[in-house]
């Protein structure tokens, strides 16, 4: 797989043989070192083998692991396996790039550059759930799972007693077994009946589905879902005439997130560059660029499934992929930067002129230097514990009210990217099944840095120097910081200090985009 993709593309099964495109595929059935592999004791006696890879622990053992059992073709068991893959279908990326550039020469040196800069691309690998249980739609009264869904969230939030829930059609259609005191004896038996109020005597199917929607105030609907499509708690589904489990989901995974290439992406940028060519011992670039790019995800295709923020950016819901749309993760609506190089007047033959000694003290030194300055960088509020759409990423917060200011403010003595945490905090909500919240919404600091280097030469003869640099970076020593550092990472499932499950830490910057003051010193002599 090397050869097509990189290493990271390829996630856990497909490295041991699966469906992909080429693959390495040593030793499928187990993995056995020089070191572990059995011995020969004969020419017609075969190893036994009991190394670290085998599953015999008392001898005699076979010389590898026994592989599956079954003929062909060979159904998968019913694990509800949470895995990562490829698809089969995956196309080359490709993209369109715009370039549209006026130069003009002004006096004094100067060449002033104004250009608009386009790039769009398609195709682009994208992780998405490929086993996301379905959102099916009732024939009879044309509501699919999540509308009916989110009247539980809406009910639970408003703290609708279960009495009081009147039939939804989705719900009697489709889990008519849900119905009476017996199905809600075994929501009540296993400890997942939540609703409150009192029961009706003859609660209906719609009641007693509502008692295991609500719980984990009714924002958890894929774990509720489980329940009753694998367990058949308090009933199984009904589709087609057909009562069973594992209706909703296929019975072989519970999440399986494959690289696809359905994504897209856009940007959108004016380059304005002033360049002034050497004159005077001066040079210099001043650069500006306004820009956006958009796109429904910033994962590289060089990122595991947990390896560098692999859970940063997939698709959480399949069946509407562009719901997380937005600016890209390295978005910056405007930048700054400016590189220079000057030559010291002091010296032989410059406007201060110094021979012998003074020459080789003060002359010919060199300021070199870049800039850069940018504006904030975009962040996203997690949705906390919650698994409304996908049971395998939780869905960002939606935001319900004006967006709150943002940037850096100091807040009980340490630095946060809201100026009022709480009343930030209240501005967002939950996302509601079939959300996928709202993408890198929120603005956090922007990079600020100066970098300066001083040198100069000596020259003995004519293939003989010596050279002296003196580099500093971030002169100013400036502290910036990083707003995607507030984002859950990989694997916690929205529990980092921008998630509205964390009441304490809501907002907390925990790591910065510079790095403190750093010089260095070279002396270097060449001939």
């Amino acid at each position: 797989y090397y050869d097509h993709f990189g290493e990271g593309v390829i996630n856990t099964v497909d490295r041991q043989g699966s469906f992909g495109l080429t693959i390495s595929n040593g030793s499928p059935a187990g993995l056995i070192s020089p070191d572990s592999a059995s011995r020969f004791a004969s020419l017609n006696a075969i190893p036994l083998y009991s190394g670290p890879t085998s599953n015999c622990s008392t001898p005699p053992c076979d010389m590898v692991p026994p592989p599956p059992g079954g003929g062909f073709p060979f159904t998968p068991p019913q694990i509800q396996a949470i895995t990562w893959g490829l698809d089969n279908g995956l196309k080359t990326p490709y993209s369109h790039v715009v370039d549209l550039s006026v130069t003009r020469e002004l006096r004094g040196k100067f060449v002033l550059e104004t250009s608009y800069v386009g790039r769009f691309g398609h195709r682009l690998l994208q992780q998405e759930d490929m086993a996301q249980p379905m959102n099916m739609r009732d024939p009879a009264s044309g509501m699919d799972l999540y509308t009916a869904a989110r009247k539980f969230t809406n009910a639970t939030q408003a703290g609708v007693p279960v009495q009081s829930i009147t039939p939804v059609p989705f719900w009697e259609n489709f889990f008519p077994g849900a119905a009476g005191l017996a199905a809600l004896g075994s929501l009540q038996s296993n400890g997942i009946a939540c609703a409150p109020g009192v029961v009706p005597a003859n609660p209906s199917a719609t009641q007693n589905m509502y008692q295991l929607f609500s719980c984990n105030g009714g924002l958890d609907m894929t774990t509720e879902l489980l329940q009753a499509d694998w367990y058949c708690l308090p009933a199984c589904a009904t589709v087609h005439g057909v009562t069973k489990p594992f209706q909703f989901w296929d019975p072989q995974w519970s999440s399986l997130y494959a690289w696809r290439t359905i994504g897209n992406s856009s940007y959108n940028a004016l380059q304005v560059s002033l360049r002034h060519g050497m004159t005077s011992g001066l040079h210099f670039d001043l650069n500006y660029t306004f820009s956006k790019s958009s796109d429904i995800g910033s994962d590289a295709e060089r990122v595991s499934q947990y390896e560098g923020g692999g859970f940063a950016s997939p698709i959480i819901n399949t069946w509407s992929p562009n719901q997380l749309r937005g600016p890209s993760d390295f978005d910056a609506t405007h930048q700054f930067n400016a590189n220079w190089l000057y030559e010291l007047p002091v010296g032989k033959g410059k406007h201060f002129a110094a021979c012998g000694f003074l020459d080789a003290v003060f002359g010919s030194w060199e300021l070199t230097g870049i800039f850069r300055l940018t504006s904030g960088f975009p962040t996203t509020v997690a949705g906390g514990n919650y698994w409304p759409t996908n049971w395998e990423n939780s869905s960002m917060a939606v935001l319900v009210r004006p967006k709150p200011e943002s940037g850096t403010f100091m807040v009980n003595g340490s630095p946060n990217i809201f100026r009022d945490p709480a009343a930030a905090a209240s501005t967002f909500r939950f996302a509601y099944p079939g959300e996928s919240g709202q993408r890198n919404n929120i603005r956090g600091a922007g990079y600020f840095g100066i970098d300066l280097g001083l040198g100069k030469t000596w020259k003995f003869a004519e293939r003989s120097a010596l050279r002296f640099s003196w580099e500093t970076f971030n002169i100013t020593n400036a502290v910036r910081f990083d707003a995607a550092g507030l984002e859950p990472v990989p694997g916690s499932n929205g529990s980092g200090n921008l998630s509205l499950t964390n009441n304490t830490g809501f907002g907390y910057y925990t790591s910065t985009l510079t790095k403190p003051r750093v010089m260095q010193f070279a002396m270097r002599y060449s001939f």
